[in-house]
């Protein structure tokens, strides 16, 4: 059930952050530049948007980090042994199976 969760609150960060992103404005003033026209500098004005936006990008790629590094552990918890013990259990189910003897010759009959 949390699992479920983290990953909602994940994808939610994801489009956010998308969303804070292409409102930001660059060098051409971004997607806020088609709003105002003219005003090449945001949506938010020539001092606002550069803190405002900046600090919510920040926030949500803290978020996002944190909501991959939880999900990344939680799906690692799912197996009962480690990468040692796999990486073992591997090479034994890999190795060549010992050579059968080879079969005594049987004397002709005369």
């Amino acid at each position: 059930m949390a699992e479920v969760l983290i990953e909602i609150i994940h994808v939610i960060v994801a489009l956010f952050m998308i969303l804070v992103v292409l409102v930001q404005g660059g060098n051409e003033g971004g997607v806020g530049a088609a709003f105002g026209g003219g005003n090449s500098s945001g949506v938010f004005g020539a001092t606002g948007a550069t803190s405002i936006l900046g600090k919510l990008t920040y926030g949500a790629a803290g978020i996002f980090m944190l909501t991959s590094i939880t999900l990344t552990v939680l799906q690692g918890k799912g197996g009962d042994i480690g990468l040692k013990q796999r990486l073992k259990q591997q090479a034994g189910e890999q190795a060549p199976a010992p050579a059968a003897p080879a079969p005594t010759p049987v004397p002709a009959a005369k």
